[in-house]
């Protein structure tokens, strides 16, 4: 069978590690071509071509991924950075046609609204929808109304930011005018209840922005990444969870992060994008780098696959390069040339 070629960027992250898994997990046989700005990635040991190109949007990267695309007869293209969304989102079409590949992003609208927490919040508001009483920390009365109407402890988090960097838990006044003078652009939020039971849900849409597919999983969090997750076989909460990513107008990937508020779904986090837990939900039997290949790159109308119950834990891995250095990878990995994947050996 032939193996179709389609290309993951920033394979040096969790969020690109887990679509090289669930890629090598699927029906379809993927040739996995892999890119990355760091010479030392990982992720150049788990897939089939591996290139070193520019930070997305620097001068030369477009012209490197067209390199590569034309090389490797590149069908589809995987964004799996959340730093890479916005030049990706705002350049989809031309890229499509000059890369001769399908780009699996969300549109600009969605993609700008998931990048910023306190958009995110706006969005959900605008929408009817639940979410967490907010105010942007320079608003001194819009916060002096949360405090009365909330009371402390406070969530304070960026506006944008990922991997729970800067996040706070704030019990007074005095600590949230520290943080104002210390970190920009801040929201502050109620402190949803429920630390317990964390929620994450990923959904699959098709270019009409219906939702095709879509899984809820319980997980515990170990410094912002999802590390033990089960799944939630709860209809309520799947059709809450669409509800939001419809509205949004999610294409492709999403991802919402929630609690539950009275048993109804407060959203805290939407990513329009595919997730760290892309690498563990085909375990469960969704797999959405694979649905979406099949729905936004080869028009094949996809359905909510039959998900297994069960609980996943996840542990540290390792790559072994024998009889290299790190000066010996940046060498040998500058060189603009495809490569096959070093072997490696996972201890």
């Amino acid at each position: 069978m032939r193996r179709v070629p389609v290309l993951v960027t920033s394979v040096g992250g969790n969020v690109g590690q887990g679509v090289v898994k669930a890629l090598r997990a699927a029906r379809r046989q993927f040739r996995v071509i892999g890119i990355d700005m760091e010479p030392l990635s990982a992720g150049f040991s788990f897939v089939d071509a591996w290139y070193v190109t520019p930070r997305a949007g620097a001068p030369g990267f477009v012209e490197r991924l067209e390199e590569i695309c034309r090389r490797e007869g590149v069908a589809a293209v995987y964004v799996c950075s959340h730093a890479e969304l916005v030049f990706f989102a705002a350049a989809r079409a031309e890229l499509e046609v000059a890369l001769g590949a399908t780009v699996f992003v969300n549109p600009p609208q969605v993609v700008a609204i998931g990048s910023n927490k306190w958009r995110t919040v706006e969005f959900l508001r605008r929408a009817g929808l639940p979410h967490p009483d907010s105010a942007l920390i320079d608003d001194e009365a819009g916060v002096g109304g949360l405090v009365e109407r909330c009371g402390f402890p406070l969530v304070v988090k960026p506006c944008v930011g990922a991997a729970a960097r800067n996040v706070f838990t704030v019990n007074s006044l005095e600590q949230l005018a520290a943080l104002r003078q210390l970190i920009p652009g801040l929201v502050v939020q109620r402190c949803l209840p429920g630390e317990e039971a964390e929620y994450t849900a990923g959904t699959v849409s098709g270019y009409d922005g219906r939702v095709r597919a879509a899984i809820v999983l319980r997980r515990e969090l170990l410094q912002g990444t999802t590390y033990r997750a089960e799944l939630v076989d709860d209809e309520s909460l799947t059709r809450q969870v669409v509800r939001i990513v419809e509205a949004l107008g999610a294409v492709g990937p999403c991802n919402v992060q929630f609690r539950l508020v009275d048993g109804v779904v407060c959203p805290f986090e939407i990513n329009p994008r595919f997730s760290g837990t892309s690498g563990i939900r085909y375990l469960y039997g969704f797999n959405d780098p694979e649905l979406v290949f099949a729905l936004l790159c080869e028009g094949e109308e996809v359905g909510q696959p039959e998900l297994r119950a069960g609980v996943v834990l996840r542990y540290w891995e390792a790559v072994h390069i024998p009889h290299a250095t790190f000066a010996d990878l940046r060498a040998a990995r500058s060189v603009p040339a495809s490569r096959v994947a070093s072997p490696a050996l996972s201890v």
